[in-house]
């Protein structure tokens, strides 16, 4: 055999065992294992659950948890009942810069928008007059059930309730929030030299009128059913129920809680929210805010690297077009928070500084 042939099959040889080693590291890399723990805000479920399916083509071996809820009650798990996570994921981002850094974790990223609608479906009274210059009359006639999620354990509940508040000045009418909560729960409101202040109790006591559930997601069975008229609820949720016949009523702009361009005028209406039913001193106050979910990895968490990967992937081409495909805008990129340090590294290219 001369030199030619020997110097050919010797390339040959390290060219397969270097197809070998490329083999192995896509393998070992694919072959990881452990367990994802995630609490999360249940508006989240339609794209996380995909997410998980797509992130399981990759890492076949790894288990991801997801445990749903409203947000405070999600963060809760980790302040104050010292459960063990790798990942929390809010329908209020600003609940993670206030609750969880920097004890908890160190950043937080703004990555999807939602919408406020009303819910209804063709069992709903009078819902062939609803529009959006009426909808607040037709949910306080007599007749009517209307509901929302609790605003102590749920983002989604306090904004409903917040957006009422809201309707006064965009309708120019101070009797909407009466008529329609305090006159049938236990839910207040007070103004102070700065907007208005709303007190929501351990014990909300609803009257016959409406129907408070733990999330927005527990209203939706009672709407399908006819039990409850109209519910006050995320548009994501709305839409993943329309094959069980649910259409909903986009609100204006303003009250619709999607648009930071109202920012300011949202922060003049907060929310004092108990947190503990068995502590009526243990309070939180919370400023309305456009929804925009944000989600963090946080500082103990035992799957710190494959977590990293499951927001790598949620924060990709890949995930914002399943944020899409649940009814979510994504933001593209995302935005950390003024109070977030130290991104990791895998995220920085998805990952844009406050603005």
């Amino acid at each position: 055999m001369n030199n030619r042939n020997i110097a050919i099959i010797a390339i040959v040889i390290i060219a397969v065992a270097a197809i070998g080693v490329y083999g192995y590291n896509t393998y070992s890399t694919s072959s990881e294992s452990g367990t994802i723990v995630i609490y999360a805000a249940d508006s989240l479920a339609s794209q996380l659950n995909e997410t998980i399916k797509e992130f399981k083509t990759q890492q076949p071996n790894v288990n991801v948890e997801v445990h749903y809820s409203g947000s405070q009650s999600a963060i809760r798990q980790i302040t104050d009942l010292n459960k063990t996570a790798d990942i929390v994921a809010s329908a209020d981002y600003g609940l993670i810069d206030q609750r969880l850094i920097p004890n908890y974790t160190s950043w937080n990223a703004k990555y999807a928008r939602n919408e406020m609608v009303i819910a209804y479906t063709n069992k709903s009274k009078n819902s062939s007059q609803l529009n959006s210059t009426n909808w607040y009359q037709i949910l306080n006639q007599s007749d009517v059930k209307f509901g929302f999620s609790d605003p102590n354990s749920d983002p989604a509940g306090y904004r409903a309730v917040m957006m009422i508040q809201l309707a006064n000045s965009y309708y120019n009418d101070s009797s909407i929030f009466d008529s329609l909560i305090s006159q049938n729960s236990a839910i207040t409101v007070k103004e102070n030299d700065t907007g208005y202040v709303i007190n929501a109790p351990g014990n909300l006591n609803p009257g016959s009128h409406i129907m408070i559930k733990d999330d927005d997601a527990q209203l939706m069975p009672s709407l399908e059913s006819g039990a409850l008229d109209y519910a006050i609820v995320y548009k994501n949720l709305a839409e993943q129920h329309k094959d069980s016949g649910v259409e909903y009523m986009v609100l204006p702009g303003k009250l619709s809680l999607n648009d930071t361009q109202y920012e300011s005028d949202y922060k003049k209406i907060s929310l004092v929210e108990y947190s503990d039913s068995n502590d009526a001193n243990k309070t939180k106050v919370i400023k309305l805010s456009p929804i925009v979910y944000g989600i963090t990895v946080l500082n103990n968490a035992p799957q710190k690297q494959l977590a990293t990967e499951f927001v790598q992937l949620l924060l990709s081409p890949t995930g914002t077009q399943i944020i899409q495909n649940s009814f979510q805008d994504p933001i593209t990129p995302a935005i950390a928070t003024n109070d977030s340090t130290n991104i990791p590294e895998a995220l920085q290219q998805y990952i844009t500084n406050s603005t």
